[in-house]
């Protein structure tokens, strides 16, 4: 047995040495570089490496990096530890670094009133564009922006703690190029910016692309430096075998792989110490086993130990210096400038990011104002600088607005109501006004409606919108038996405006039309005209499945105006709050408080308030009450609770239940505000899909003998 394992322990020695270039000599007082490999997702392996040179206390006078290792190698080269980064990448979430979301909460409320389609597409003068990526790479500079503020004055990467350098990809000439100097955020951008995966960056007159399509293992730079030692970590694996080639990602990536191996043996021959980590069976996109993929870089660079302790040590531990003078957590912004903006001015930059100068600003606050920017969908891109001139500073913004104007859009929705749907969509920009948005829906399946929408938006200065739809649907009574046919078009002109960056405040006109039946019988039409008053509020984090965030709609009303269809003035106000709070990691809990009041007497049946069913198309005053078939109740005056608590118990799939209670009245009296006269229980297991929402509800009344009801939604709602 003891043979054995000495047998297997130079059989390990012989392993480390092949990867130790052969009759290596460490010469005295050698300069010592560091080659870090691109490989998306297992490029975390750096970390484990930079761990166990830190613990050597190795010395290191260079850094070349391509993608991830250009990260990596920039986070290092700024005066991170491999703790640190290793903190770094155990905290962020890379998929949605990837998917590049834009915030809902940030959105305008135009936007989210329009929030339901499955997928857009940009119209150019009448011809389809397709995206240029999956992501813009926004969120890559809002974290890379805070990660590298201590050294966001820094143009010369041979200035940092550790001289520096990326390789990136000419997409029009193919070339290689080597970033030494610049903004560091965007080199680094350049050098990972994986070809359908994120944008091309920019910078000066030529676009780039991750430099893995030209040098993915930077060696051979680094001793173009006078580097004695190159210690390199090496992610190439082997080609995928047949059986493997099965789809058209698999495909894809074998062929970019083979002019990485090619390049890579290339750059052993100026690799002293080639690090290998085992990565069997880890992609570029394997960021679920991050942990996994950086203890595999520490326990290979364990085995190099002996080697890597006879090189130079520093004399100092490694601690990020404030290189910037401005290097703090609050900076005073007095001024902004813009660079590439021809369309939107200063005055709709800071107005929309809610910036006035001057102010004490951090890069959070400051990223938070460009995902403001980012929601109004009229920029493509936008990265910044925090510049220091005569002790004045100013936020310099380099934007990429969206020259796209036209669109078409796409959406699909099921539900118990309204039946099928499929949704197709026109929206425009800067339709006769710069600040304005179009959106015209029309709905074709079971039940064909539309919606027109279109707004003129000025921020804190009212803007001015009208708005227009029409749809059919029948009202249910016991046993879900139809018990009323209506038809509903209404038209409406308001004014808005924005209060205090939440709320949408604002007056309107409207004009609803109503026709009815009961099976051909009864034949019923009436108009009327209805001035309103609303304040709006939405900060919820998601539109189907929220866990944090406030929902606010309030109206006043008065109806029928001109008296035309009823005999004294009859006066309107509701309101519908959600409240949505985080109790635990998975668990959240959702309060929705809906009340209504009629003050006047003869109420129009059209405008009673009417509950049962679950949507959450806007149709009058109708509102939702799981247990219940859709309109079944009806009255002129109510309040509805409704308590959820929300589980998601694996990803995108959720488990919640539901316990509401309403009180209906027809008159104001204390007797019948302060009892409950129906109440309900339901469940619901939910999935979000890249189709929209996927529901399967189950409901059922109390205190009555109605059946259970049993509802599926699929898609956004319109």
């Amino acid at each position: 047995m003891r043979k054995l394992l000495i047998l297997l322990f130079a059989f390990q020695l012989l392993l480390i040495q092949s990867q130790v270039k052969k009759n290596l000599v460490i010469p005295k007082n050698p300069r010592i570089g560091l080659s870090l490999a691109g490989g998306g997702a297992k490029g975390f392996s750096h970390v484990g490496v930079l761990k166990v040179l830190d613990s050597l206390g190795v010395k290191v006078d260079y850094i070349s990096g391509t993608s991830m290792g250009a990260i990596v190698g920039g986070l290092y080269a700024s005066g991170y530890s491999g703790k640190e980064i290793e903190k770094i990448v155990m905290d962020t979430d890379f998929y949605s670094l990837i998917r590049d979301p834009k915030s809902r909460k940030e959105s305008t409320f135009f936007n989210k009133s329009v929030d339901k389609y499955l997928f857009s597409i940009p119209l150019k003068n009448g011809k389809i564009t397709l995206p240029s990526s999956i992501s813009s790479g926004q969120k890559n500079v809002y974290l890379l922006k805070e990660l590298f503020k201590n050294v966001s004055s820094v143009n010369d990467f041979s200035k940092l703690p550790i001289p520096f350098m990326c390789i990136a990809t000419n997409l029009e000439s193919g070339n290689m190029e080597i970033f030494e100097k610049g903004d560091l955020v965007q080199s680094i951008m350049a050098s990972s910016a994986f070809p359908s995966l994120m944008d091309p960056v920019k910078i000066g007159d030529s676009i780039y692309i991750d430099g893995a399509m030209t040098v993915n293992y930077p060696s051979k730079p680094l001793k173009e430096k006078g580097i004695d030692i190159v210690i390199g970590v090496d992610l190439n694996q082997d080609l995928s075998k047949r059986e493997d080639l099965n789809n058209i990602i698999a495909i894809l990536n074998q062929v970019i792989d083979f002019g990485i191996q090619k390049d890579t043996r290339r750059q052993y021959k100026y690799t002293d110490i080639n690090i290998k980590p085992n990565l069997t069976g880890m992609t570029a996109t394997s960021y679920d086993d991050k942990k996994k993929i950086l203890d595999s870089g520490y326990v290979e660079g364990l085995k190099y130990a002996a080697i890597l302790d006879q090189l130079p040590k520093r004399e100092f531990d490694r601690l990020r210096q404030p290189i910037n003078q401005i290097y703090s957590n609050v900076y005073k912004i007095d001024s902004i400038s813009i660079e590439g903006g021809r369309i939107y001015g200063k005055n709709y930059v800071l107005g929309k990011m809610g910036l006035r100068l001057p102010s004490m600003q951090t890069y959070g606050s400051i990223n938070k104002g460009l995902d403001k920017l980012i929601a109004t969908n009229n920029y493509r891109f936008i990265n910044y600088d925090i510049v220091t001139e005569n002790n004045f500073n100013y936020l310099k913004l380099y934007v990429t607005e969206d020259e796209a104007r036209h669109f078409l859009k796409v959406g699909l929705h099921y539900d118990e109501i309204f039946k099928t749907g499929l949704l197709l969509n026109y929206s425009a920009k800067r339709l006769l006004f710069k600040n304005s948005n179009l959106s015209l829906d029309v709905v074709v399946g079971d039940k064909p409606r539309y919606y027109l929408n279109y707004f003129i938006d000025n921020g804190y200065i009212p803007g001015f919108g009208i708005y227009s739809s029409g749809m059919s649907f029948d009202l249910r009574g016991n046993d879900n038996i139809s018990i009323d046919k209506w038809q509903w078009l209404r038209n409406e002109a308001y004014i808005q405006s924005v209060w205090k960056d939440k709320f949408a405040i604002g007056a309107g006109i409207s004009h609803d039309y109503f026709e009815a039946d009961m099976n051909g019988l009864n034949k019923r039409y009436n108009r009327f005209l209805n001035p309103y008053v609303f304040l709006k509020s939405d900060t919820q984090n998601d539109r189907d499945f929220p866990t944090r965030g406030f929902y606010l709609n309030a109206e006043g009303k008065v109806i029928d105006l001109l008296k035309s269809e009823v005999d004294k003035r009859l006066i309107q106000v509701k309101t519908d709050v959600r409240i949505n709070l985080p109790l635990i990691r998975k668990l959240s809990y959702h309060l929705n408080l809906y009340g209504g009041i009629t003050i006047g007497e003869n109420l129009p049946q059209f405008y009673q308030y009417r509950l049962g069913g679950i949507f959450e198309q806007n149709i009058i005053n109708f509102h939702n009450f799981a247990g219940f078939y859709f309109a079944q109740l009806n009255t002129n005056n109510v309040v509805l609770i409704s308590n959820d608590l929300q589980f998601k118990f694996y990803k995108n799939l959720f488990l919640s239940g539901n316990f509401s209670f309403a009180n209906l009245s027809n008159d104001i009296t204390f007797e019948d505000a302060v009892k409950v006269n129906y109440s309900s229980l339901g469940a619901t297991i939910g999935y979000r899909s890249p189709f929209g929402q996927i529901k399967f509800n189950f409901s059922h009344s109390l205190k009555n003998n109605q059946k259970s009801i049993f509802s599926v939604i699929l898609g956004h709602w319109f």
